[in-house]
């Protein structure tokens, strides 16, 4: 079974540095640009299939230089350095010849140690007793409808006392989570202008970091079950508003953290 993210991720590889792929029209937010959580997703997917890569991919910090439109997308890998265990990768996003997003990104291979701490997952309210988002809403883009998502806490579109949201989450059509996915889940939660206002604001995410501590066993584990993410915000103001994603597996594991800012009209 092809999965629909695997689908619209797929690249073509024109050399071992250069890829291509026609911009989603499913993973495309109401403004025509392209989902972050896609063009995430794509960026991390160059590195992946590099020839040259040597470690697991755990860390993306994303420069949103401008939207990416529909049409084709030329997508461009620089090694910068390798190392014993890490190597820093750049990927570039290139539209009409001209660049639209900027990522750089690390992978590593990394150790087991004798320290093992990592702070609590929340405690909450399980999927089956949480208010299930609607599979089909005509005010969200397409690409909601491919997760499955469960509200436990915050509700989006009311003044909320803290912009914080815990939220069940997984790929509706079942596909287990990998590195590749984690990008793309941790762009999913809706701006954080959305709980603390009962008015519709628009926005766009300007810069977004994701860092992954999951094993593959911790990912294998994790497969297609729910997983937790808590949201939250420390500043909606100044027409700037930031976004901070931690993502535990339904077994407790954090697998992720996620941190972004945006403007907001």
């Amino acid at each position: 079974m092809t999965f629909q993210f695997d689908r619209e991720t797929a690249l073509v590889a024109l050399d071992d540095n250069r890829y291509t792929i026609e911009a989603s029209d499913f993973y495309r937010n109401p403004t025509g640009m392209a989902f972050g959580g896609w063009v995430a997703g794509i960026c991390a997917r160059a590195v992946d299939m590099h020839p040259e890569r040597s470690g697991p991919i755990v860390s993306q910090q994303t420069n949103f230089l401008s939207g990416v439109g529909p049409g084709e997308v030329e997508v461009q890998t620089s090694l910068l350095k390798s190392g014993a265990t890490t190597q820093f990768w750049r990927v570039e996003l290139y539209q009409n010849g001209s660049v639209t997003i900027v990522a750089d990104i690390v992978s590593s291979t990394r150790k087991l140690t004798d320290i093992d701490y990592q702070k609590p997952r929340p405690d909450c309210r399980a999927p089956e007793d949480s208010i299930a988002l609607p599979s089909v809403n005509p005010m969200a883009p397409q690409w909601v409808a491919s997760y499955d998502q469960r509200i436990a806490k915050g509700i989006p579109f009311k003044v909320n006392k803290t912009p914080e949201a815990l939220v069940w989450i997984r790929e509706a059509d079942g596909r287990p989570v990998d590195r590749v996915s984690l990008f793309s889940i941790c762009d999913t939660p809706m701006p954080r202008t959305f709980f603390v206002t009962e008015q519709f604001r628009p926005g766009s995410t300007v810069s977004m970091a994701t860092y992954i501590y999951a094993s593959e066993e911790d990912l294998a584990d994790a497969g297609s079950d729910y997983m937790l993410m808590r949201v939250n915000g420390a500043t909606v103001r100044n027409s700037c508003c930031d976004s901070r994603v931690e993502l535990w597996s339904a077994g407790g594991v954090l697998l992720a953290t996620s941190n972004q800012i945006g403007f907001f009209r």
